[in-house]
């Protein structure tokens, strides 16, 4: 049979498929392009079209734009098809030629184009507003801008070093995070309004409980019964990856714990071999062992000893449950004096 009598039989049988499946089936409306505001709306109803046109297959839309003289890609037409609006209207009349759309009926759409064109560069131009005065709050120069220091000072603060020199406020900025040494691009804007985060450090705490996990069944069975039940006893906290430096905080409640994971190196290089197989790059592991904080001289030290640790990302939860701070005694004629004392191991 020839090729476009067959192509015209399957539209057809798609657009009676769409009412035929059962008493229920209700067929779908045609798209309306004068009822397009935004970009957004724009590509739902470009989709719709093409659903309701038979849903031809990209490269069968290729085919009928490139017989009608006009230039669309497959390619094209899939990432038309999945929600990124037409570059230009060129484009758009492609997509509209390959869903058979007749001429007279094409207006409509160029003007929905146009509308959420415009709608687009209005949102921009707030945006753009909000950004300048966002900045004139946080500048620190007469012109109403950030300058170098300070925009670097408020990057480290945010986690995050920078890898080349600041340009702009709204300007993406190559950075690596101080957390995991993942390399992104993240906007100074977007510091300030605290949206910038590393999708990186998630994976790594993650792969790092994972491998404490794995360390906890003592695959090698290296580890004794003694040192297992002692690091079944302790948590691990936030790992922290600098550069090719790993630091695995591990928080210790009791001294009896503290006492089994200080005797015996044999966990570390177990711990270090599980990491390896879940964290993909090379890395000094340093395990630094948390442990409790009765031993402080007062509890103004202890409360304030427990903050830094939580500030730091060192203790997150444990640390609440841990036996309270016993005021020390004072004699009548001998005034008291705190001895130093050690918070934390490694």
């Amino acid at each position: 049979m020839d090729v476009d009598e067959v192509t015209r039989l399957w539209h057809a049988a798609y657009r009676g498929s769409l009412g035929g499946r059962g008493a229920s089936r209700i067929r779908e409306p045609e798209p309306r392009p004068d009822l397009v505001k935004d970009l957004r709306g724009l590509c739902v109803a470009l989709e719709e079209l093409r659903q309701a046109s038979g849903a031809p297959s990209f490269r069968l839309m290729e085919r009928i734009a490139r017989d009608s003289g006009k230039d669309l890609s497959r390619s094209t037409a899939c990432r038309i098809a999945h929600g990124q609006e037409p570059a230009s209207t060129d484009t758009l009349d492609a997509f509209l030629v390959a869903c058979r759309v007749p001429p007279r009926d094409r207006t409509a759409w160029f003007d929905a184009w146009l509308r959420a064109q415009r709608q687009r560069l209005r949102r921009e131009e707030e945006g753009r507003a909000e950004l300048s005065a966002l900045e004139s709050v946080v500048a620190d120069t007469s012109r109403g801008q950030v300058s170098q220091e300070t925009a670097v000072r408020m990057l480290r603060k945010a986690g995050f070093d920078a890898l080349e020199r600041y340009r702009r406020f709204d300007a993406p900025w190559s950075v690596e995070c101080l957390q995991c040494a993942a390399t992104l691009r993240i906007r100074l804007s977007d510091v300030v309004l605290a949206r910038a985060t590393c999708p990186d450090c998630p994976k790594l705490t993650e792969h790092v409980r994972e491998a404490w996990a794995e360390l906890l069944t003592n695959p090698s069975g290296l580890l004794s019964r003694q040192l297992v039940r002692a690091l079944r006893a302790a948590t691990v906290l936030q790992a922290r990856l600098q550069r090719d430096h790993l630091d695995v905080p591990v928080f210790v409640a009791d001294r009896a714990t503290l006492v089994t994971l200080q005797s015996s190196d044999a966990w570390h290089l177990v711990l270090e071999d599980a990491l390896r197989r879940h964290v993909r790059r090379p890395f000094y592991m340093d395990v630094l062992l948390v442990h409790d904080y009765d031993t402080l001289p007062s509890p103004r030290n202890g409360h304030r000893h427990r903050r830094l640790a939580k500030a730091a990302g060192l203790v997150d939860g444990p640390v609440e449950a841990l036996l309270p701070v016993q005021k020390p005694k004072r004699g009548n004629d001998t005034p008291w004096s705190p001895k130093p004392t050690s918070n934390s191991g490694a």
